[in-house]
């Protein structure tokens, strides 16, 4: 294990929280508390935590206190769930409690430095920060508070100190040399402040957002336009358009310079949500969870913080609870916007749809020519098979399309299989040629259009051709093998499409329309029996009403004799309305 690898693992107490499956309660203490008739708690608590539900498994691990009081492991691990819930005043209840039997509990002492500072208690909070001891979590904790402290008490010497040692680290993507540049540029020092922006470029920071937009802000105040230009531009051109980086872009054409908040509290949340993000980009959630918790827990009205608390939690499958993180957001916010799509998103995959759908139609009654809010209420229509609803939505996002680009190929697609849902296949092909051309080949494209050539029997030869080039591409998309027997089968190519079919039911074991297409590639071979299983196994795997009652009728009476090839057309009527 390297020497950055034990790092993480200290630092992972600095927001009180441990993966999934790593916090493991001694014999000791799981036999005591079956001998006391708390299992249930215990067993609930550790299935809660599992669960990502750190609100039940906070209450389950104080359920399970009631045997033992004052067990330092249980008050540890109660108090971790607090905090990964957002609920700090249980979890400084706890905290309290644990110092109380272990005085050197870091990670009751960390909390409640970060209780002391939230209160401008600072003599309290580094009380605290001096209780932890030494070791990798201290050293890293330890100046970043510091150095807020001793700006709110204008104390130099502190703060000069604390500099020095947050410039030694490397941790986390240059965060504490952006902190150390932060306070230098407070203090007017803009030439040790650049220094170090510089090193945390070099540490690879450019790639975080939180890093861009301090960096950024820096540059603009400093009058270095064109370098703060090329650092937005890099980041956006690597990532998903951001409203924060946009919002700067526009505002270097104005010749306005962003304020610098130099509030302490900010200061150091900033640091806990630039952890966050340093954290969530090595896939360690709840190390991100408990951070950004943190950050929330000093800056309660940050739009960043609220917003990325709703996409994690989101990624945690903990859908309500980011729904409420993306309704905190207020208008006027510049995520505003994105928030409600994704507040409406995680409605719908919370298991209210119509919730979900009217957010974004009370949006578009705001912005009715909004093509995000129109196409991603296009996707919850198509997702809950309201197939003219979404087309509806689709066609109006085309509609205000003004200049198209490549990027613009999944708009048609979209519509395309809506408008094949619906039963005009003229204009769904239309518009599946148009995806074809403007995504060059994307494989999806080309498996849906190869794929319903076939189904409808049409234009066999060219359907197999292009569905085969998508299956290169993409050789373990189960969906694509499965259009590749199709072709075969409806080629009559029997042999050759049970032996293709065979492999894309053992890529989508449980795909019912994969099994019946199996049964029905077996039943051409004379294998009745087993085409019958396949079938049967088909109608377990929940398949569409209408597939369902072809499956069944098949069970009855098997097939019929096999259908003629259809002739070829010369070229498909969709590729010449184009």
């Amino acid at each position: 294990m390297t020497k950055r690898h034990y790092l993480l693992i200290g630092l992972a107490a600095i927001c009180l929280v441990v993966a999934i499956g790593v916090v493991q309660i001694s014999q000791k203490v799981e036999e005591f508390i079956v001998d006391q008739g708390a299992a249930g708690a215990y067993l609930a608590a550790r299935q809660a935590t599992r669960m990502n539900d750190a609100e039940a498994a906070g209450g389950y691990w104080t359920r399970a206190l009631a045997a033992r009081p004052d067990d330092q492991e249980l008050l540890q691990s109660a108090m971790q769930a607090r905090v990964l819930a957002g609920n700090f005043d249980d979890a400084m209840g706890l905290a309290r409690r644990l110092v109380s039997v272990t005085p050197q509990n870091q990670q009751a002492h960390i909390l409640l430095a970060v209780a002391a500072f939230k209160e401008r208690r600072f003599e309290l909070a580094l009380e605290h920060v001096d209780a932890m001891g030494a070791g990798p979590l201290s050293a890293v904790l330890a100046p970043n508070m510091r150095i807020w402290v001793a700006l709110a008490r204008d104390d130099e010497k502190m703060g000069a100190s604390a500099v020095k040692k947050l410039t030694r680290a490397s941790l986390f993507a240059g965060v504490p040399l952006v902190q150390a540049a932060r306070v230098l540029e407070i203090n007017g020092n803009m030439e040790a402040a650049n220094a170090h922006y510089n090193d945390a470029v070099r540490a690879g920071a450019a790639r975080y957002l939180y890093f861009v937009l301090a960096y950024g802000g820096f540059l603009e105040r400093q009058g270095e336009v064109e370098k703060a230009r090329k650092l937005y531009a890099f980041y956006q051109a690597s990532h998903i358009e951001h409203a924060h980086i946009s919002a700067a872009q526009a505002r270097l054409a104005t010749g306005d310079k962003p304020q610098f908040d130099d509030d302490p509290m900010t200061g150091m949340a900033a640091a806990f949500f630039a952890i966050a993000e340093a954290m969530r980009a090595e896939d360690r959630l709840d190390l991100a969870l408990g951070y950004l918790r943190l950050a929330q827990y000093l800056h309660p009205g940050d739009e960043l913080t609220a917003f990325s608390l709703g996409q994690l939690l989101g990624e945690r499958e903990r859908f309500v609870d980011a729904a409420e993180q993306f309704g905190t957001l207020e208008t006027g916010a510049l995520l505003y916007d994105d928030a409600q799509i994704q507040r409406a998103q995680m409605l719908f995959e919370a298991g209210a749809p119509e919730a979900a759908i009217a957010v974004l139609t009370q949006q578009l009654k705001e912005r009715p020519d909004d093509r995000d809010l129109l196409i991603s209420l296009g996707d919850l229509y198509r997702a809950e098979t309201r197939f003219a609803e979404a087309e509806k939505s689709y066609d109006a996002a085309i509609a205000l399309l003004e200049n198209e680009s490549p990027r613009d190929w999944h708009l048609y697609f979209v519509r395309g299989m809506m408008r094949e849902r619906l039963g005009d296949w003229d204009m769904a092909e239309i518009d599946l040629q148009r995806a074809r051309k403007l995504s060059n080949d994307e494989p999806h494209v080309l498996n849906y259009l190869g794929y319903s050539w076939i189904d409808k029997g049409m234009y066999l030869d060219e359907g197999l051709k292009i569905i085969k080039q998508a299956v290169k591409e993409q050789p373990k998309n189960g969906a694509f093998v499965d259009s590749l027997g199709w072709a075969h089968y409806r080629l009559g190519n029997y042999a050759t499409a049970l032996q293709v079919l065979e492999r894309a039911s053992q890529l989508e074991p449980t795909d019912p329309v994969i099994t019946d297409h199996l049964g029905d590639a077996l039943w051409r071979m004379k294998r009745e029996v087993e085409a019958r299983y396949q079938w049967r196994k088909a109608l377990a795997f929940e398949p569409t009403p209408e597939d369902r009652a072809k499956i069944e009728r098949k069970l009855l009476t098997g097939l019929g004799p096999p259908e003629k090839k259809k002739p070829e057309a010369h070229m498909p009527r969709g590729g010449t309305a184009i």
